[in-house]
């Protein structure tokens, strides 16, 4: 097979993975971003609560915990948000078309 009918192939098989790699990439940011927000939702929600608790009862120092705990939850998904972006968009990047 000569060059030009390789090329022709790569070329073709690339147009037909692209809207899949696409739609992939959507459904993994998608997820991350679903994530983040179930995970916001539910840890604002314990940070209300804890942050309510220990104004009733200052001395109980571990609602402390408890909110640093939840405020990590929330960063971890926030940057996981972020890596899986970057990552997807990299993908998107390496496998552009020429």
């Amino acid at each position: 097979m000569s060059n030009a009918n390789n090329a022709a192939s790569s070329s073709s098989a690339q147009e037909l993975i692209q809207p899949h790699i696409n739609q992939s990439v959507a459904q993994a940011v998608q997820s991350a971003a679903d994530l983040l927000r179930n995970l916001n939702t539910i840890e604002t929600t314990v940070i209300g609560v804890a942050s309510a608790s220990w104004l009733a009862n200052p001395a109980m120092v571990e609602y402390k915990q408890i909110i640093e705990s939840a405020t990590e939850t929330i960063t971890f998904a926030a940057e996981n948000l972020a890596k899986v972006g970057q990552a997807g968009a990299q993908v998107l990047q390496d496998l552009k078309p020429d």
